[in-house]
C-alpha cells in the first residue's frame, strides 16, 4: 500500500509539474513583455498552493504584518527547495535564485517558467548588472524574494546575510520585509538531527535522490512568520541586511532551537 501511495503521490506531482510547465508556455508566448514576468509569477503561486495539498505540506502563518497592497523586497532564511513553495503560495513575487540552478535542466526549467531571477554572486561585475536587474523588477511594482545567505543550510544556525541585493530595495524606495521559515514536525514528529534531512536539501545533496525520498513523507508542519518591515530610506544596505539579518535570527531561535 505503501508503494501505491508513492507512485500516485509521484503521478500526481508529475501531472502538476507538466501543467505548470504548459500554462507558463502559454503565458510566455501570449503575454505581453511588460507583463509576462508578472503572469509568470502569479502562475507559479497558483500551483504551487495546489503542490501544497499533494505533498502534504501545512503551513501555520504567524503574522506581525499584513503585507497587503506593497511592493517588498522579501527576505528570508534558506532549508530546502520546499521554501520556494512554501513562500510563493502565500506570495505571488519574483524569486532570485544562482546561476547553478539555472545550469540544471530540471531545477532551472522550473525556476525559468516561474519568472526566477538568476544571479552571479561571485563575480562583482556582474552582480552589479544583477543588481540592476532586480531594482527593474522592484520598480514594475513586483515584489521580490531573497534568500540572503546565498544557500541553503542544516538549520542550526543562520549564515551571516549578503547586503549587496539589499541596494535594490534602498534604489525603489521600497521596503524590506523579513520572513522566517522553520519546519515544525514530519510524519508528526518534531524535527530534529535525525529526520531533518528528509526536508533540509543543503551540501551535496543531490536533487532527485532527496526528492524521492521526499515524497514518501506524508505530512510537514512548516511555519511561515512575516516579520515588520524594515523601512530602507535613510541607511544603508550593511544596516539593513544587519536589522533583517536579527529580524530572522531572533524569530528563528524562538521557534526551531533544537
Amino acid at each position: 500500500m505503501d508503494k501505491l501511495k508513492f507512485f500516485l503521490k509521484f503521478g500526481s506531482i508529475f501531472a502538476l509539474i507538466l501543467a505548470y510547465i504548459a500554462v507558463s508556455v502559454i503565458i510566455l508566448i501570449f503575454s505581453k513583455p511588460t507583463s509576462r514576468r508578472r503572469n509568470l509569477c502569479f502562475n507559479r503561486s497558483y500551483f504551487t498552493r495546489m503542490a501544497l495539498k499533494l505533498l502534504g505540506i501545512r503551513i501555520v502563518k504567524k503574522s506581525n504584518f499584513q503585507p497587503v497592497g506593497k511592493t517588498y523586497l522579501i527576505v528570508s532564511n534558506h532549508l530546502s527547495y520546499t521554501d520556494v513553495v512554501v513562500i510563493s503560495s502565500i506570495f505571488p513575487a519574483c524569486f532570485v535564485t544562482s546561476v547553478e540552478i539555472a545550469k540544471d535542466f530540471f531545477l532551472g526549467t522550473l525556476a525559468r517558467m516561474g519568472g526566477s531571477l538568476f544571479v552571479e554572486r561571485r563575480k562583482k561585475t556582474r552582480l552589479l548588472r544583477d543588481l540592476e536587474t532586480v531594482s527593474s523588477v522592484l520598480s514594475d511594482g513586483l515584489s521580490v524574494v531573497l534568500f540572503p545567505e546565498g544557500t541553503s543550510t542544516n538549520g542550526e544556525s543562520i549564515l551571516p546575510f549578503k547586503k549587496t541585493l539589499f541596494r535594490s530595495a534602498i534604489s525603489c524606495g521600497v521596503d524590506v520585509l523579513p520572513v522566517c521559515v522553520c519546519y515544525v514536525s514530519i510524519n508528526g514528529k518534531s524535527v530534529n538531527e535525525e529526520n531533518r534531512d528528509l526536508v533540509f536539501w543543503y551540501g551535496d545533496m543531490r536533487f532527485f535522490p532527496h526528492f524521492m525520498n521526499f515524497l514518501r513523507i506524508h505530512s510537514i508542519e512548516v511555519s511561515l512568520e512575516i516579520l515588520p518591515p524594515i523601512q530602507t530610506s535613510s541607511m544603508n544596505s550593511d544596516t539593513i541586511s544587519k536589522l533583517a539579518y536579527h529580524s530572522i535570527y531572533q524569530a528563528y531561535q524562538k521557534k526551531c532551537h533544537w
